[in-house]
């Protein structure tokens, strides 16, 4: 078997379509699906359940796809060690993340660019949308990661990786009401991103309303015995206990998150390193940009 094989097994696990697949690898559907074959025809099983639909891992795919990933991850290790003995990277980068994204992430994050820069350094500052544009004009931070449906300031966006948003309910089941229903919601300060995303989306605070419990846990556990509900990102509702998480729900769009530099010319190459290397091993809340 080869690396390619187990990057198209790995596609194929994660969109469950053979188009879709072969799109996200940039291949065509009969060349994925001819190394597919002889993939299985090498096992001597079914990795894919194709009488499914969508279609289904099989029991054996279900086993050998964490071992796929993990194989495919220490291979592209070993072309990231082979490249920063070849080119090292050096230098110092200070980078804005909008909060909660970099107290969630950041530790990951971190660990992700010591392996892939390790004669670099790291500065991460969390702050708002607002105060991370002022940072990068008067060139107090060198970069940022930021929602693209947000940022309106100077600046070329590279779309790093996607989240999606969802509807935290009172209680496990229900219809989730439209955000014009301003009773039925529960948002915490303004300046918040499912406060902002809201408001562009029909939602208006309520004059008698206030800025109550800019804690997602808080505004979580009020909203439960208000019988209200909480717009929050994937990442935030990882954070919460599994039980809770029972009462989540999709909700509408998915928020784009983009990498932003100061420099006028474009990116550096330390920061074109980092960036890389932020969309190589995501954490389960957020996904890749085909």
């Amino acid at each position: 078997m080869t690396l390619t094989q187990l990057d198209y097994f790995l596609a194929l696990a994660a969109h469950r379509s053979f188009s879709q697949a072969a799109k996200a690898c940039g291949v065509t559907q009969p060349t994925l699906s001819a190394q597919f074959q002889k993939l299985e025809e090498e096992l001597g099983h079914a990795l894919i359940d194709r009488k499914t639909q969508p279609m289904a891992l099989t029991p054996l795919g279900e086993v050998l796809r964490e071992q796929a990933q993990r194989t495919v991850e220490s291979a592209q290790a070993i072309h990231t060690l082979i490249d920063q003995f070849d080119h090292p990277v050096v230098g110092h980068l200070r980078l804005g993340v909008v909060a909660p994204l970099g107290t969630i992430h950041g530790a990951f994050w971190l660990n992700q660019w010591q392996q892939s820069c390790p004669h670099a350094t790291v500065h991460l500052e969390e702050g708002t949308v607002m105060s991370l544009a002022q940072k990068l004009a008067r060139a107090e931070l060198d970069a940022a990661i930021v929602p693209t449906e947000e940022w309106n300031a100077p600046g070329k966006l590279k779309p790093v990786f996607g989240e999606a948003w969802w509807a935290m309910a009172p209680q496990v089941g229900g219809q989730a009401p439209s955000l014009a229903d301003v009773n039925a919601w529960l948002f915490g300060p303004p300046e918040e991103a499912a406060t902002l995303y809201a408001a562009r989306h029909g939602w208006k605070r309520d004059g008698r309303q206030a800025d109550t419990w800019p804690t997602l846990f808080g505004r979580v556990l009020l909203a439960e015995r208000s019988r209200q509900w909480v717009l929050l990102s994937e990442s935030e509702l990882s954070l919460l206990p599994a039980e809770t998480q029972k009462r989540a729900q999709p909700w509408g769009d998915q928020r784009t998150w983009a990498w932003v530099s100061h420099h006028m010319g474009g990116s550096s190459d330390l920061e074109s390193r980092l960036c890389a290397a932020l969309q190589t091993r995501l954490p389960v809340s957020l996904h890749a940009i085909s």
